[in-house]
């Protein structure tokens, strides 16, 4: 039998300097987490930005139900990225 091969591309966060907060007040109101990614936001400015990959994440440990509630409110906020 072949090895299965993977198609995930890893998320780039190494070639980033790291975000504490938001890029125009410092502040981070909370975090969700979207299947690996962790995102943080700032409701002030409506800005997202990567905090953390879980690689260990599978898709059996995801609740479907809290990443479409993380999916909907986070899909009105601006991602931020360097």
């Amino acid at each position: 039998m072949s090895a299965e091969t993977s198609n995930v591309i890893p998320f780039p966060l190494a070639r980033r300097r790291e975000f504490s907060g938001c890029p125009h007040c410092g502040r981070r109101d909370d975090a969700w987490q979207i299947g690996r990614l962790l995102w943080a936001y700032c409701e002030t400015h409506e800005l997202r930005w990567v905090v953390a990959d879980f690689d260990g994440v599978s898709r059996a440990t995801i609740n479907r139900t809290e990443l479409r509630r993380g999916l909907e409110f986070l899909s009105e906020f601006v991602e931020v990225s360097r």
